[in-house]
């Protein structure tokens, strides 16, 4: 069996070029195309490596995150007086979209809140499982009459993809651009789907898919008191207020995960913007999830916020490496960037051996 390698240029060239008939050529009669799109895309991100290699998905990973996904898209949105779930298919509302929209309400919006009954999260989970087996897991890469297989073989049963090689590399090699086009393409679906009420909104796609803008109020108490009331950048006391940071920015990913949020002076937030943190900061970032692990996980279970460290420290990995294979520049104080060294590979690698 030959070792797996990272893809060459021409075959990335291939991966996006097919991804792309697959969105202008496909067939769409529900958004779960879309959203199984995304979903690969997301687990390549917590799940896979840059080696080349296949990678194997179960569909109760791609369900959990078809949850995620959705579970935002199914609160009623606001259009003056209308008020609505917004369609996402042309028949009979979605079965993945009635089944989450019904449990949005019963938990006032709390996904924690859900994942933290069994009866009712299991029931959904496989609910939204079988939906993805029978609907679009065997149909996402049909284009017309042919059958465009490059991302995994369509065996038409069963419960596990497997990807092909290279196809986990370039998913998160390309992750932003990616889910960029996955998003927008979905965007227009909806939009489609619900003319009278949507009309032309611009803020269609924040309201799908979240936006850095989203509050983050709820996060704050907590951090502040973790933090002793300073900032976690310059160290220095915050004497009102403070910005609630993205520590792994949301543009490179949009983790909205307890453990990636810190709280800072907002010079501090603003001049990191969509940087990277430097070492000496990672470093902190992961000795306090460490040292406050059980304050923190408490503290968020208290407060319906979602938290999982190692999908947040795996995602910091993909980004940090992401960085470095680019020769990119990493966040130090104020307007001070330098190149991003090999130290990040030991702060991440040691997190999972402490945490145990």
């Amino acid at each position: 069996m030959n070792e797996p390698r990272p893809p060459t240029a021409e075959e990335q060239l291939a991966f996006l070029r097919s991804l792309q008939r697959l969105l202008d050529e496909g067939s769409f009669t529900s958004s779960y195309k879309f959203a199984l799109l995304h979903a690969i895309a997301d687990l390549c991100i917590r799940k896979g490596d840059d080696s080349g290699a296949e990678l194997e998905l179960s569909t109760s990973e791609i369900a959990e995150q078809f949850v995620r996904l959705y579970w935002r898209q199914v609160a009623p949105f606001v259009a003056g007086d209308d008020k609505r779930v917004l369609r996402q298919n042309t028949g009979q509302t979605a079965t993945v979209v009635r089944e989450l929209a019904e449990r949005h309400n019963r938990y006032q919006g709390s996904l924690a809140e859900l994942e933290s009954s069994p009866a009712d999260w299991g029931y959904v989970r496989l609910k939204v499982e079988q939906t993805v087996r029978r609907m679009p897991l065997w149909k996402l890469q049909t284009v017309g009459s042919e059958r465009l297989e490059f991302l995994y073989e369509n065996v038409d049963v069963g419960g596990v993809v497997r990807l092909e090689p290279g196809v986990a590399y370039c998913f998160r090699a390309f992750y932003p651009m990616v889910t960029d086009m996955i998003e927008g393409a979905w965007s227009h679906f909806v939009q489609r789907r619900n003319p009278q009420l949507l009309g032309q909104v611009v803020e269609l796609r924040s309201f799908l898919f979240g936006s850095r803008r989203s509050s983050l109020s709820a996060y704050r108490p907590l951090l502040r008191d973790l933090q002793h009331g300073r900032c976690f950048y310059c160290e220095n006391d915050i004497k009102a207020g403070g910005d609630v940071d993205h520590f792994i920015p949301w543009r490179r990913y949009s983790l909205e995960l307890g453990h990636n949020f810190v709280l800072a002076h907002k010079g501090c937030n603003s001049y990191k913007s969509d940087l990277l943190a430097a070492e000496e900061h990672l470093e902190r970032w992961t000795e306090r999830s460490l040292v406050y692990r059980y304050e923190l996980e408490e503290g968020f279970d208290e407060r319906g916020v979602l938290h999982d460290w190692p999908a947040t420290r795996q995602i910091a990995r993909w980004a940090y490496r992401q960085v470095h294979q680019a020769g990119g520049q990493v966040w130090v104080q104020a307007r001070e960037l330098r190149p991003l060294s090999d130290d990040w590979r030991q702060i991440l690698s040691a997190v999972p051996h402490a945490a145990a």
